[in-house]
């Protein structure tokens, strides 16, 4: 049923929290006063039914419709959380067998009806006999269910083993492809490599144009590329080189000394 008054118009979100406070008793008044006091009611309100409040009318028709609805609607959900509880204890205790464990409990009843059978096929085991009948063929449609959901978790998993296999052959396929000289060139024929990339980038912005790269350090690059593919660790970078030790026996070239080698005095100077 679609309610069409003033709190059936508001948002779920208002009429769950006044469903609320309604189950907790909360006095009438305090109910409007919240109710009218909510901007998005004063929106709604204004917009629809030109800006009158929620009375106390509306609240004692709400009451006795959209409320009792929700306390339905709550005592649903909560059966059917006592009932999924109940389910999942009975899928633990059973393995996930319950259907065949009815079955088991069935054909014990039939077991027991068939040893205190005397021969004479009297009403009252004809009757015992249709109750066992009746409970069988229900327990043949669980099964048969059961049965249903296992074959379709089957097919699902068949499925995907053929969409993985059908992947892996579509890549391995490709591989092949590109084995090809001339399918390689027709998959590269737009690639620009990242250099060609950042020549044309400064060609554009007007950027000076990188200086030539030595061979070593186009080695170097290849190198780090490798190390990078294979997870290594980068190349350790060399220390720099020091300078020879001075044993004492050379003196700097820039000292002047008092030996013998030192500058010879010319005529006119001094010491």
């Amino acid at each position: 049923m679609v309610r069409k008054g003033k709190i059936a118009r508001l948002p779920r979100e208002m009429r769950d929290e006044l469903n609320r406070r309604l189950s907790e008793s909360e006095d009438g008044g305090a109910l409007l006063r919240w109710l009218n006091d909510l901007p998005a009611v004063q929106a709604i309100l204004a917009k629809e039914f030109g800006g009158a409040a929620v009375t106390k009318q509306n609240l004692y028709e709400w009451r006795t419709g959209g409320f009792v609805e929700w306390q339905a609607r709550q005592e649903m959900l909560e059966q059917t959380r006592e009932l999924a509880a109940d389910a999942k204890e009975l899928t633990e205790v059973t393995d996930g067998k319950l259907t065949d464990h009815l079955a088991t409990v069935l054909a014990a009843r039939y077991a027991v009806a068939l040893s205190g059978w005397d021969g004479e096929a009297d009403e009252a085991f004809r009757r015992k006999l249709r109750v066992l009948r009746g409970l069988c063929q229900d327990i043949v449609e669980l099964r048969r269910g059961d049965h249903s959901g296992a074959r379709l978790a089957m097919e699902q998993e068949r499925l995907g083993r053929e969409q993985e296999k059908t992947e892996t052959e579509v890549v391995e396929h490709f591989e092949r492809w590109l084995k090809n000289p001339e399918v390689r060139d027709l998959v590269c024929q737009n690639y620009i490599p990242p250099e060609e990339r950042r020549r044309r980038m400064r060609a554009i912005f007007g950027i000076e144009a990188e200086p030539p790269k030595t061979p070593e350090e186009t080695n170097e690059e290849k190198a780090q590329e490798i190390r990078n593919i294979y997870g290594l660790p980068p190349k350790p970078q060399e220390p720099p080189e020091s300078p020879e030790p001075n044993n004492g026996t050379e003196l700097p070239k820039d000292t002047e000394t008092n030996g013998s080698e030192s500058e010879p005095v010319k005529p006119g100077k001094t010491r």
